[in-house]
């Protein structure tokens, strides 16, 4: 005897198939086919799926998710401090900071 394959849909790939419906209709429609869900949960799928999304289109243009997010927040705290205490204080501070750095590294 031949095994049967059976197809399955999840909620949420229901759910992403109607990108345009109203929350409501959806949970009718999901209601119809058999399917237990809410319009907080149609809303919970979508806003995910949207993080998801920008989230990979920010990797593939080589963004601060790609480099684990720490880059840039780093960069704009510099410029915040450089623009708070001056420039040229900024470098002093940073410069002290690396000095301290390599004194404390093996030799």
């Amino acid at each position: 005897m031949a095994k049967t394959t059976k197809t399955t849909t999840h909620k949420s790939d229901f759910i992403l198939q109607h990108p345009d419906l109203p929350a409501k209709e959806i949970v009718a429609k999901a209601k119809a086919a058999g399917f237990p869900l809410t319009e907080k949960y149609v809303y919970t799928i979508r806003s995910v799926a949207r993080a998801r999304k920008q989230r990979d289109e920010e990797r593939a243009r080589g963004g601060a998710a790609a480099t684990g997010g720490a880059s840039p927040p780093v960069a704009g705290l510099l410029l915040a401090v450089a623009a708070e205490v001056g420039l040229g204080r900024a470098i002093a501070v940073l410069e002290a900071e690396r000095s301290r750095v390599i004194a404390m590294l093996p030799r």
